[in-house]
């Protein structure tokens, strides 16, 4: 006899059929969906906020690195300003004039009763021509070589042809020129006139003599050289 279950269907206890309806598969795709998209979102702004660190780190690193470079500026600009100032001090060392020793060969090679009153040397080019002690004036013509302009005074004419030649015994001296040799002439009144070489020798012959000079005076080629003894330098 088959049995027969007399409760009703609401009281009766629940038994799984092992069937699902398509609408619990919907929403568990759903809610997976929602699941992945949330972690993909986060995992996103995850790495946005990250990257905005790391910017926002460089960033500050590089002002840093800017500011440190600002500080240290002033020791690049003043080794700069040292170099600058080295390398003029170095060319102006390789391109003088040694006044002491020219002045001492000058005083020893003059002849006796010759005096100057005005002695200009140059390094390089430039060299000039006076007609007077106090207003000396360019000459196109003159050598862009080291010279000496010397204007002075000298008993004869005869005593500054003697200063030409002794004036050759200067160290580097390469030619000695004559610009002019005057005397002042003499007035009627018993005056003198004015001295044509620019110098106030009075009834003495006044010379303008440039001397030219080689390239070895300057610089570092004549650097150890002893002034002759004959010319008032040591033993």
């Amino acid at each position: 006899m088959r049995p027969v279950n007399l409760l009703p269907q609401s009281a009766r206890p629940y038994v799984a059929s092992g069937k699902a309806g398509g609408g619990s598969y919907i929403v568990i795709g759903v809610l997976a969906a929602l699941v992945l998209g949330v972690a993909g979102y986060v995992l996103t702004t995850n790495q946005i906020t990250t990257r905005k660190n790391d910017i926002a780190q460089a960033n500050q690193q590089a002002s840093q690195a800017q500011s440190k470079t600002a500080s240290l500026q002033k020791y690049g600009d003043f080794t700069q300003v040292a170099a600058a100032r080295i390398q003029s001090v170095g060319s102006l060392a390789t391109s003088r004039i040694d006044y002491e020793r020219l002045l001492r060969e000058t005083s020893r090679v003059l002849p006796g009763g010759v005096w100057v009153t005005s002695l200009d040397a140059e390094a390089t080019g430039g060299s000039t021509s006076s007609t007077s002690a106090t207003t000396p004036t360019t000459d196109p013509s003159a050598s862009a070589t080291p010279s000496v302009h010397l204007i002075g005074c000298a008993p004869s004419h005869k005593t500054v042809a003697a200063t030409l030649v002794r004036l050759r015994a200067i160290h580097g001296s390469d030619d000695v020129q004559l610009n002019s040799s005057s005397k002042a002439l003499k007035l009627a009144a018993g005056g003198s006139g004015g001295s044509a070489g620019g110098a106030d020798c009075g009834n003495n012959v006044s010379f303008d003599i440039l001397v030219n000079l080689t390239d070895e005076v300057t610089g570092f080629g004549d650097q150890g050289q002893k002034v002759p003894a004959t010319l008032g330098g040591g033993s």
